[in-house]
């Protein structure tokens, strides 16, 4: 096998280079999706606005919303359009919290409109999902859901734990959020 290497030298003295167009640009590759991803995304059933309502006093305690911007169906304004409100905060999305029970995996607009685009921005973008369980709910049956690591385990959903371990519950969550690579 013979292979002819070819340099490219100046032209020789009196010759005239030859025509060649320049180069063009090459565009700045395009950032990660990931890297646009910056909001932690709260999903959760209605019927279980108290859990909600405590992780929202434990974050703000814990100062996140100075250091994260986190979103949930509270923030949507009157007026707004409110599946568009929906899908741009899933779009921005870096951390999924599901806040799982058998209401949540019943709800329709849940599985059908939240999880899909979530789930597909973690495998595909590597957003985290953080699975909460609140109550016994078989979430250890779900094809997709199960395969990511929940916070508490199914076994000891958040209706199981005394006070103080439901504390110590969302003050893991938390954390989990302010480093997710570290818990």
């Amino acid at each position: 096998m013979m292979v002819f290497l070819y340099q490219k030298l100046p032209p020789l003295k009196g010759e005239q280079a030859p025509n060649t167009m320049p180069e063009p640009e090459q565009p700045d590759p395009a950032p990660s999706p990931v890297s646009n991803r910056i909001k932690v995304f709260i999903s959760y059933s209605h019927k279980n606005k108290k859990d909600l309502d405590r992780l929202q006093t434990h974050l703000l305690a814990n100062q996140m919303d100075s250091i994260t911007d986190w979103w949930d169906d509270t923030k949507i304004k009157p007026g707004a359009k409110w599946r568009d409100e929906i899908k741009q905060a899933i779009a921005s999305a870096k951390i999924a919290v599901l806040l799982i029970s058998a209401d949540f995996l019943a709800s329709k607009f849940i599985t059908e409109d939240e999880l899909p685009p979530l789930l597909a921005a973690a495998e595909e973008e590597g957003a985290t999902i953080l699975p909460v369980i609140l109550s016994p709910c078989g979430f250890e049956y779900h094809p997709t859901l199960s395969r990511y690591q929940s916070v508490n385990s199914p076994s000891m959903p958040l209706t199981r734990m005394s006070r103080h371990g439901r504390e110590d519950l969302w003050n893991k969550v938390v954390a989990t959020i302010r480093n997710p690579t570290q818990s």
